[in-house]
């Protein structure tokens, strides 16, 4: 359990076609915790246009991987806080997700270069981040920053196999079987879509404690899985 006496301020990592639930799964039990707790959110995009959930819209125009879908417009827009090159400099954690959107490799390009740098800041006027979460593909973005070179991280057992292909990734060490893992305790990547919240849970509990954990989950009726409990790694035949 973490002493926090100040606010903890939180980021998300937003870019088009980012996975619904690996944002507001996360963000339910996040919601709740600063019910009782001081907390702060920033929501962080390339810039301050709306970003589409799920599905790539630029302008209102259908675009990327699900543009030629069945229901090419079936989205939502979120609304960032900030620009990247405008964020809070005094950031403690960043939620990074998954979903279609992290497969553009180029459009990406911007959230992966502020990650890398807020992941090493030796700026002395910004702070370090305390802890990095990603959800789902999310952890292709941290690992193309080539910043968790040699430690542990696990991702989507469907786009396990991709993930383990971009640029930096083999220098992970990607663990196939864990609904999520945890390197130190800054590092903390999640299987896949639905993983995140019960990642979030379990980081809540290192937080917060496990009493407020388990308060949070009850209030969700949530049946959380643990780390170990993955049957989608033999799914996919990576167990």
């Amino acid at each position: 359990m973490v002493n926090i006496t100040a606010p903890l301020r939180i980021g998300y990592v937003l870019f088009p076609a980012f996975t619904a639930t690996d944002v507001f799964g996360p963000l339910q039990v996040l919601n709740l915790v600063s019910i009782t707790h001081n907390m702060t959110l920033s929501l962080l995009s390339a810039d301050l246009a709306p970003v589409s959930v799920d599905r790539t819209v630029v302008n209102g125009v259908p675009v990327g991987m699900l543009g030629s879908s069945a229901s090419p417009n079936f989205t939502q827009l979120v609304l960032p806080t900030h620009a990247l090159a405008d964020a809070p400099p005094d950031l403690d954690v960043v939620f990074v997700p998954g979903g279609a959107g992290a497969r553009d490799v180029n459009g990406t390009q911007p959230h992966v270069d502020w990650l890398r740098e807020r992941m090493d800041d030796k700026d002395p006027r910004r702070r370090r981040l305390r802890y990095v979460l990603s959800v789902c593909t999310g952890a292709s973005l941290v690992a193309r920053t080539g910043r968790i070179a040699g430690r542990n991280a696990t991702t989507n057992k469907a786009a396990f196999n991709w993930v383990k292909s971009v640029e930096h990734a083999a220098d992970v060490n990607w663990i196939a079987k864990a609904r999520w893992v945890v390197d130190g305790d800054d590092l903390w990547t999640s299987s896949g879509v639905s993983a995140g919240t019960d990642m979030t849970l379990g980081w809540v509990e290192h937080v917060y404690g496990r009493n407020e954990s388990e308060r949070i989950r009850v209030m969700m009726e949530w049946n959380a899985l643990n780390q170990t409990d993955d049957p989608f790694a033999e799914i996919y035949g990576l167990s």
